[in-house]
């Protein structure tokens, strides 16, 4: 990419990382909203109440681990084969038989948005990246590339960094 200037860095994304954590949030999930489904239940056939907002978090807590686990298989097979390489002057993007090349230029801002706690690390979360650019389409970093940290680093040294 000479319009790019010289190479700099590949960032492979870990699309094997980012499915095992899916499934092992679907198999989290799945048993702790199923033993909330059947203790609330099996509380209204012997009719006794309270404790419905406890057994209503079980569940909700259960479902939504299937339901990052979900998007998280989901984002492993659909970003297959994602990687970014990094140039003096912007980087590309690349996934399946898509590519985008990103000239600091056509950088609209650079949003960081990482979480700093184990939920978020688990997920990705830990680094966050997105790259809105002028054409409106947008591009996310997350910590399931490798070496996320130092990509992110310089993309918000080169086009400046936006709070998330």
């Amino acid at each position: 990419m000479t319009e790019l200037g010289a190479y700099v860095e590949r960032f492979e994304t870990n699309c094997r990382r980012r499915a095992l954590r899916g499934v092992a949030a679907i198999v989290l999930g799945t048993p702790i909203a199923v033993l909330g489904v059947v203790v609330f239940v099996l509380g209204q056939e012997a009719g006794v109440s309270g404790g419905e907002m406890i057994i209503g978090l079980v569940i909700g807590c259960g479902l939504g681990l299937v339901l990052m686990g979900a998007w998280g298989c989901w984002h492993a097979i659909s970003k297959r084969g994602e990687i970014f390489t990094l140039y003096e002057q912007g980087f590309v993007h690349t996934w399946r038989k898509s590519t985008t090349v990103v000239p600091w230029s056509r950088v609209e801002v650079a949003v960081d948005h990482a979480k700093k706690n184990a939920l978020a690390k688990a997920f990705g979360g830990d680094v966050g990246c997105l790259v809105k650019l002028t054409d409106g389409r947008k591009i996310l970093i997350n910590g399931f590339t490798e070496g996320a940290a130092l990509l992110a680093h310089n993309i918000f040294e080169a086009v400046g960094r936006r709070p998330g």
